[in-house]
């Protein structure tokens, strides 16, 4: 049986959405990215995006980043990533994505927003 390169769980808060997501973003994962966020949105609260478990993220995957929040300021919907590290952050860093997207330590911090 072969392994997903990418898992994302959604959960629904009272006040946002939390996509936890795991594994592998690239060109051939990042539509699952897409449509679980596509379908967060629809919620009309906080989107939370937490990549602490992302080992890879291509620039795919950015795309989709900057298409979401981008998104998200058009409807007054906050796109919030949760612990970029490793490939992630230096891939935000890179583009200097980092600079433009909200971006937290921790859950916590992520769902109040600061």
């Amino acid at each position: 049986m072969e392994e997903t390169p990418l898992k994302v769980d959604v959960e629904q808060l009272p006040s946002a959405v939390v996509l936890r997501a795991e594994g592998e973003v690239d060109s051939y994962t990042a539509d699952e990215l897409r449509e679980k966020l596509a379908e967060a949105f629809g919620a009309k609260l906080p989107v939370v995006l937490d990549v602490s478990e992302v080992e890879f993220f291509a620039s795919a995957g950015l795309s989709v980043l900057v298409e979401y929040h981008l998104l998200g300021e058009d409807r007054g919907i906050p796109l919030r990533l949760v612990s970029p590290r490793g490939s992630v952050l230096r891939a935000l860093r890179a583009t200097t994505l980092n600079e433009t997207l909200e971006l937290y330590l921790s859950l916590d911090e992520a769902l109040r927003g600061r």
